[in-house]
């Protein structure tokens, strides 16, 4: 098929109107877009910079601890431990002696073999257990990791609403012919007495227990245990928790010296012992007939 000539010029006619309308479109774009001032643009200041926050304490922090979101299955808290039992090994506390500087001390009898042995703090017992703690009226041992309670013997204990008499009150009356109480702290005592009681020295030992007794890590005398009572100790005035520091003005900071002053007890006529009691320095005088 053949287009006329006619037809192939009005169609480029157009297409040159179409190009040329475009053309002047998009001139006359470009010359208002710089004819047309731009608007004014306003640009607010850059912020500060932030001020750095204090450090809080930890105990701001706790929640985070109490919510313990990394571990939801929570362990279950810890009771409070009640006071420790009592122990079941078979030994008896005859006396305590608490030193201020240094391992206090303790005395204890196996009462399988009846025999009292001196323990320090950190000493074992029967093999099996360690002294832990040293108190007034107990003492506290540990045995596989866990702690028992060793009592005072309770006859040894001065009770805790114990009232302290006065001298003339608490001075004893005479309790038998051969021991007189004559004045305060003066005893008579018949030689024969004296003598009959040393005699059998191991006798006598067993009325009456006695431990050092340091102060600044000094042994000052003995703290005595255990009086039974009606014995002679008991009748010559002397007091459980009494501290023997001095006999015939010989102080008894050695044990041997202490043992051997009773030995030379027949040798003398008057004896004056000096005892600690209630803190507060005793004289008790001695005269035999």
């Amino acid at each position: 098929m053949t287009i006329p000539p006619r037809y192939l010029v009005l169609a480029n006619l157009a297409l040159l109107a179409a190009i040329a309308y475009v053309t002047s479109s998009a001139v006359g774009t470009a010359i208002a877009a710089k004819l047309t001032p731009l608007p004014p643009i306003h640009i607010s200041p850059p912020p500060g910079p932030l001020a750095r926050e204090a450090r809080k304490p930890d105990s701001y922090y706790a929640l985070i601890h109490t919510r313990d979101i990394f571990n939801s299955a929570k362990p279950e808290p810890e009771k409070p431990k009640g006071p420790p039992p009592r122990t079941e090994l078979k030994v008896k506390l005859w006396g305590v002696a608490i030193h201020t500087n240094g391992p206090s001390s303790c005395v204890i009898e196996d009462l399988g073999t009846h025999q009292q042995q001196y323990y320090k703090v950190g000493d074992t017992v029967q093999g099996i257990a360690t002294v832990a703690r040293v108190e007034w009226d107990k003492v506290i041992l540990s045995r596989d990791g866990q702690e028992e309670v060793l009592d005072l013997t309770p006859d040894l204990k001065r009770p805790a609403n114990m009232v302290v008499p006065s001298p003339a009150a608490s001075a004893p009356g005479p309790t038998d012919e051969h021991i007189q109480l004559v004045g305060e702290n003066q005893y008579r005592i018949d030689r024969a007495e004296v003598d009959s009681a040393l005699e059998n020295m191991s006798q006598l030992m067993t009325q009456i227990r006695a431990v050092p007794h340091f102060e600044g890590g000094k042994s000052t005398g003995f703290r005595l245990f255990a009086i039974r009572q009606d014995s002679l100790f008991d009748k010559i005035g002397l007091k459980n928790g009494d501290i023997l520091q001095e006999i015939n003005g010989s102080e008894l900071s050695d044990p041997s010296r202490a043992l051997a002053l009773f030995s030379e007890l027949r040798n003398e006529q008057s004896l004056t012992v000096k005892v600690l009691r209630n803190k507060e320095l005793k004289t008790l005088n001695y005269q035999f007939q």
